[in-house]
């Protein structure tokens, strides 16, 4: 097991590699292309730094990126692929649209309630500009909310009133006359019909539970045509287009999740084939785990996506490789009840299956029972179950005493961190969680089915046949 903490490190500098390496063949691919030169100020967060992202495939991805210094400032030259939409922000943060066209300087600051350009413009920045800010309550309270810390949604009358005003801007801006140039006015008035319907549709997608028929919404829900201005073609040159295209299909179909195996047969809302090779790029892009990734690779076909996407596929099976059933196991340890260690290498030579818990966590309560029969079911098997409680040394003593009142037994440790250790290794941030290595320490599943569904003990069963 010693040799899977050497591993793990190896493959974060091959990561870190690749992604240098991918910037850097981008980079000279565009050498003669004209460049830009983005460079400002960042009031909100200074531990951060700035990433450029291009469309390419119907997908934003970084082609430069820029440190944020001690004074909150930023710069950043790039050569440009194409004149077009490009997105800037943090990695995990807000993004904010650009038109750029090479040749150019742009400067701005960040503020808390977003971009602001400073100093000589573009005209199609210029309008742009004004459009975003014009968006930005909107935005926020429709899905950006979500994003950043302090962000919040509103109650339907304050979202229809801002939903409104909106659309008068819309008016206001008249994008088909908005510059000189026919190719930006074009996909500005693309944008901004997408945008209104798809704040309006996440807007609703989040509230859904706390809607009723007696609510008032903007008459605008009557008149939207989401059919036409989340399938137009422009849509994939826009910000945010697999998030527009995930909400549309929630609109049609509910739970997009649903709808994966759908594609296995190809019967989906979206009429046009890129859009649907971009919102399943889109679901996969939003994947934690390598079996998720795989699962869907298994029912479409990797051929499904086509050469525009293999780059992009490639990058993020890599991002996922720590967690590829197969791989050796990150060994981890922690305190058992009477205070002596315990560790994930010490069980090898059976199947081992962990619940991962919290003592707050009443969802891994109710799963505790059911773990528990599992242990009966399986009882003279050659499989260990290891129940894991993450917490902090405080909650030693609650540990214990859910350890009594649930009458757990078998093995049981506690490991006291959330961002080191085991927890950073195997990306925990949520629990329940249910792993499953086999007889030598290698990842059968980092992302289990949850001991309530027959799906674990069967692969715990085929875990044992092998």
């Amino acid at each position: 097991m010693e040799a899977c903490f050497l591993y793990n490190n190896i493959l974060n500098m091959i990561m870190k590699q690749l992604i240098t390496c991918l910037l850097a063949c981008m980079g000279l691919f565009a050498c003669t292309a004209p460049s830009v030169t983005i460079e400002g100020k960042n009031e909100i967060n200074r531990q951060e730094e700035f990433h450029l992202y291009c469309s390419q495939a119907g997908s934003f991805i970084p082609i430069a990126s820029a440190p944020i210094d001690s004074n909150g400032c930023f710069h950043l030259s790039v050569p440009l692929p194409q004149e077009g939409f490009y997105l800037l922000g943090t990695e995990r943060g807000v993004m904010h649209p650009l038109y750029l066209k090479g040749n150019e300087t742009i400067r701005l600051r960040f503020q808390t309630k977003g971009m602001v350009l400073e100093g000589e413009q573009t005209p199609e920045n210029q309008v742009l500009s004004q459009w975003e800010q014009a968006a930005t309550l909107v935005r926020e309270h429709a899905f950006l909310y979500e994003r950043f810390g302090g962000g919040y949604s509103t109650d339907p009358a304050t979202f229809t009133q801002e939903l409104e005003d909106l659309l008068r801007v819309r008016q206001q801006l008249k994008p088909e006359k908005a510059t000189g140039n026919a190719t930006f006015n074009s996909l500005l008035k693309a944008k901004m019909e997408a945008d209104v319907d798809f704040y309006a549709l996440a807007y609703l997608q989040r509230n859904a539970g706390n809607l009723s028929d007696t609510i008032r919404l903007s008459n605008y829900y009557q008149k939207m045509q989401p059919e036409k201005t989340l399938q137009q073609p422009a849509l994939l040159q826009l910000p945010y287009a697999g998030e527009m295209l995930r909400t549309y299909v929630w609109h049609k179909y509910g739970d997009p999740v649903e709808l994966r195996e759908a594609f296995k047969y190809k019967s989906t809302c979206l009429s046009d084939f890129k859009f649907q090779q971009h919102y399943l790029y889109n679901e996969i892009t939003r994947f934690r785990y390598y079996e998720q990734y795989q699962q869907l690779i298994d029912s479409v076909g990797k051929t499904f996506f086509g050469k525009s996407y293999q780059n992009g596929l490639e990058l993020i099976e890599k991002q996922l490789a720590w967690s590829k059933p197969g791989i050796p196991a990150v060994d981890f340890k922690g305190m058992q009840p009477d205070s002596s260690s315990l560790a994930l290498s010490e069980l090898l030579g059976k199947v081992i299956v962990v619940d991962v818990w919290a003592t707050w966590c009443s969802p891994c309560r109710r799963m505790m029972p059911y773990f528990k029969q599992l242990e009966k079911e399986l009882e003279g098997e050659e499989v260990e179950f290891l129940s894991v409680c993450i917490g902090t040394s405080i909650e030693w003593d609650s540990w214990k005493e859910i350890i009594a009142t649930e009458e757990l037994a078998g093995h049981l440790i506690f490991i006291n961190s959330w961002t080191k250790g085991f927890a950073k290794e195997y990306r925990i941030v949520g629990v329940p969680r249910f792993l499953i290595f086999d007889r030598k320490g290698y990842i059968v599943s980092v992302n289990a089915p949850a001991p309530n569904k027959l799906a674990l003990k069967e692969l715990i069963l085929k875990t044992l046949k092998k």
